[in-house]
């Protein structure tokens, strides 16, 4: 629960830090979660378009949600310019209807972020729909670490798995912080049900973070699937298939369930435009083409998937990533070392499958749209899998862990500051000292109070994380 708190607090801290609708697709999220949670669940036919792509509708909620469509244009997309400030209800409302890019995506996640936008069209609102959306990824966070105990495990892969990109995402609004935060409790728990387990907490945790993932995005079946199956694969004492599935036959139906209903969903609502393509007749390269230009996008996924502090423009401190990265491999090298061939074969099968995921993506965004669409929040559901695995196969020493949690506090904090550079000063070559003394922008409680805010929020996820018993060592 502590531990709960202190995340929370952290992604608040990093809301507060950044301007609105910094974050990717925030102003489509903002104005989809206005109409969803007044009852508008998609919104009215809007021509598809290479522009505008295929899932954007009309939506038919005040006009003055809509400015958010043109607030951030000032700085995204362009990490050499300082953070913008113009308030919601002071921006001109131009777009009558007014329309969302995420019109036709799936409405659970625009739900929660919808309570914020209750409050009316103006900044307020669209802070506590940042928060709301903290306050569902800090749950899931803490159901995971809570997962672990239960197993007798570090919760230190559950850990390594919130990268910074993860804080960054569910302090802005974004569903995909949502669908990862739901992946990594379900990696977590997983497990204990599939050994057969009845513990009634642990089968909350696993019907929760599993409805969540299913219906928070397209991708969230296949995801559920992915992770059960890799899970099963990876349990030695797991219980047979008839054992497994009589004492859990509930959660079951209710994942069945959401399943079909986001399948559904898929086909008749998301899909609706996907026939008739807007790129026919636009020159195009050849499959073979393709498919390496998916391959070599996979750095450049990972180095998003860890850490981008904007619209794909800001990538995270490269010092950090380089320290992030390093502590990854090591994790992982030593899980490998004591890993089950089970486990092993698991953790295989999952990078083939995050590489097949990518280059599958991609596929069908060039087919659509005639370009590579793919980005690194979409494969993070996959590979927080890679240190929980890892993480959960030796016995974690006490000093170990305060060592791994003190680099990832520390990684956290560098990579704060690295956002509140790009935001403060924007990135022009050397000038990473002027956030200290020329600042063009500042977070809404000012710079210093809310660097103290990030080191202290920091400081108390490292001192409140739930470390190993001492009988466990």
């Amino acid at each position: 629960m502590n531990f709960g708190v202190a995340v929370f607090a952290l992604m608040a801290v990093w809301s507060l830090m950044t301007p609105l609708f910094s974050g990717p697709d925030e102003p489509a999220n903002y104005i989809k979660s206005a109409a969803v949670i007044r009852g508008e669940w998609v919104g009215s036919e809007f021509p598809p378009s290479l522009q505008m792509s295929y899932w954007t509708t009309y939506v038919h909620v005040n006009p003055q949600f809509g400015t958010p469509n043109l607030i951030p244009w000032q700085f995204a997309s362009f990490p050499d310019r300082p953070g913008y400030d113009i308030a919601i209800e002071d921006a001109p409302a131009n777009d009558v209807p007014t329309w969302t890019n995420m019109g036709r995506y799936p409405v659970l996640p625009f739900i929660f972020s919808g309570v914020g936008t209750l409050l009316g069209p103006h900044d307020m609102s669209a802070r506590v729909a940042r928060l709301m959306t903290s306050t569902i990824c800090a749950a899931l966070l803490a159901m995971a670490t809570f997962a672990m105990r239960r197993r007798k495990i570090s919760s230190v892969g559950v850990l390594m798995a919130v990268v910074p990109g993860t804080i960054f995402l569910a302090s802005t609004m974004n569903p995909s912080a949502i669908e990862i935060c739901a992946a990594i409790a379900m990696w977590s728990v997983s497990p204990i049900v599939i050994s057969g387990s009845l513990e009634r907490w642990s089968t909350f945790v696993f019907a929760t973070s599993g409805s969540l993932l299913i219906l928070t995005r397209p991708l969230g079946p296949a995801f559920y699937v992915v992770i059960l199956l890799l899970c099963y694969v990876a349990t030695s004492n797991r219980a047979k298939l008839m054992q497994l599935a009589r004492p859990h036959w509930r959660i079951f139906s209710v994942h069945l369930a959401t399943i079909l209903f986001a399948a559904w969903w898929y086909l008749a609502i998301y899909s609706f435009h996907l026939s008739p393509k807007v790129s026919a007749g636009l020159p195009s390269i050849s499959i073979r083409s393709q498919i390496e230009s998916a391959l070599r996008h996979i750095p450049t996924l990972l180095d998003q998937a860890v850490g981008n502090f904007g619209w794909l423009d800001s990538p995270m401190p490269r010092g950090a990533l380089v320290i992030f990265s390093f502590a990854s491999l090591i994790l992982i090298g030593r899980g490998l070392l004591s890993m089950t061939r089970r486990e092993i074969i698991a953790l295989l099968v999952l990078a083939a499958v995050t590489v097949l995921l990518v280059v599958a993506q991609d596929l069908n965004y060039y087919a659509l749209l005639r370009n590579f669409g793919s980005q690194g929040r979409h494969i993070v559901p996959l590979l927080v899998g890679l240190p929980i695995l890892a993480a959960g196969s030796f016995t974690w020493k006490r000093n170990w862990e305060v060592a791994a949690v003190g680099l990832w506090g520390l990684v956290m904090v560098w990579a704060g500051l690295g956002a509140l550079r790009r935001y403060t000063v924007g990135i022009n070559g050397d000038n990473a000292m002027d956030v200290f003394t020329d600042r063009a922008w500042n977070p809404v409680l000012g710079f210093w109070p809310t660097v103290m805010m990030l080191v202290l929020s920091t400081m108390a996820v490292v001192c409140l994380f739930p470390y190993s018993r001492p009988s466990a060592e």
